[in-house]
């Protein structure tokens, strides 16, 4: 986070030093505020936690807050009641309209954005706080809890597509193949077969929105979005040229004075230059080992396959990152940061350290596998003592 922050400051030092005209300025001023904002809530998560039965609730509580989001989406999409109409914050006005219901696809479907700021952000955020729900619901004791906790999944899960989006449906895809990745074969048998029966309820239930997710992506050469997001690459490359190392300054980057860029990327590039994306990349990744760290080191079946529902994370905003401007939409940032604060909590309250060994399944694990890189270096100690043992009889003999 320091790292992060301090690239930030560089950032904002270089856009001041070409002498930013007023709104460029404000932009830098908003972008500096908020960052700082958002590093305080991750430290806060990591610090402030005192034990795993706190960080445990604290996660809970993000996957009931995000199928809070998700039912208001369901409703809206089902054209019920919007919600998000309705909410009036004491002290506080509207400063602009709110998303509302879209529509998308040959059908006009309803796009909905739940309590999000967008419907792309909408999807994304229940993509990425998925896998979190799902660790919860299966290692839940028995009874209405368990219920309960997989009434959030199915709320969560089944939200994701009402979103339309293509970023949302990426992000869930990587997002759980990186979680079976630790998964014995049969939790992923059951994941799948789970998850066949559930796309087919959703197709009987809510015809022909399947089939406009889908041509979204086989429609790519004649989708608009796709054709403007591509033709942005010249004009990004030529204005980073001008700056490439430090870019313009963090905040400074408007799509009023400059261009819309549909890609966080580009816009760190642009924003940050060459410092500025590596200090994204290195935002990403470092969470995402440390919380597979305590995937290969923790103490029991439950942190390892925890450790690894929060890394997952990691790459799958990253990839997001990339299909829209994700750090311009706060509820995508707030869930992001409080995961690098929760996977900081994790690492400390479970003295996690790389000179811990790796842990190898156990006979009653149902959810996490031995790491392929114990089991080599196991194999490789069974394949040496063989040859020491051949080499001691051949000398015997």
């Amino acid at each position: 986070m320091a790292g992060y922050l301090a690239v930030q400051l560089v950032g904002y030092a270089a856009g001041y030093d070409r002498r930013l005209p007023d709104d460029e300025a404000s932009g830098a001023d908003r972008w500096m505020i908020f960052n700082v904002a958002m590093v305080g809530i991750a430290l806060a998560v990591a610090d402030g936690i005192r034990s795993r039965r706190q960080l445990d609730r604290f996660l809970v509580a993000l996957v009931g807050f995000s199928s809070v989001m998700a039912a208001v989406g369901i409703l809206q999409f089902t054209r019920i009641v919007d919600l998000t109409q309705y909410i009036r914050i004491p002290g506080l006005s509207r400063n602009s309209a709110l998303i509302g219901v879209g529509a998308r696809g040959d059908g006009d479907f309803a796009r909905v954005a739940g309590t999000a700021n967008h419907y792309i952000e909408f999807g994304v955020v229940l993509s990425l706080v998925l896998p979190i729900a799902m660790h919860y619901a299966f290692f839940s004791p028995p009874g209405r809890t368990r219920i309960v906790r997989w009434l959030m999944v199915g709320l969560i899960g089944s939200s994701i597509p009402l979103s339309i989006s293509r970023s949302a449906i990426l992000t869930v895809a990587l997002a759980m193949t990186l979680m079976a990745v630790v998964w014995p074969w049969r939790r992923r048998y059951n994941v799948l077969v789970t998850t066949i029966v559930a796309t087919a309820a959703f197709h009987v239930v809510n015809r022909g929105v399947l089939g406009t997710i889908k041509a979204l992506f086989t429609n790519v050469d004649n989708d608009p979005s796709i054709q403007n997001r591509l033709s942005d690459g010249a004009y990004v490359m030529e204005l980073w040229a001008q700056r490439p190392w430090l870019g313009r300054g963090v905040g400074t980057v408007l799509p009023d004075r400059y261009i819309l860029l549909d890609n966080q990327l580009y816009g760190s590039l642009l924003a940050g230059g060459v410092l500025g994306v590596a200090a994204l990349i290195a935002f990403f990744a470092v969470p995402f080992f440390l919380g597979r760290s305590v995937r290969l080191r923790g103490a029991d079946e439950e942190t390892r396959h925890l450790g690894q529902a929060l890394a997952v994370v990691m790459p799958a905003a990253f990839l997001a990152s990339g299909t829209f401007d994700s750090f311009s939409f706060a509820t995508f940032v707030g869930v992001v940061f409080i995961v690098v604060g929760a996977v900081g909590a994790l690492w400390r309250v479970e003295s996690i350290s790389p000179r811990l060994p790796m842990q190898l399944r156990e006979s009653g694990d149902q959810y996490v596998n031995t790491p392929l890189t114990a089991d080599l270096k196991a194999r490789l100690r069974r394949a040496n003592s063989e040859l020491k043992d051949k080499a001691r009889r051949a000398r015997g003999g």
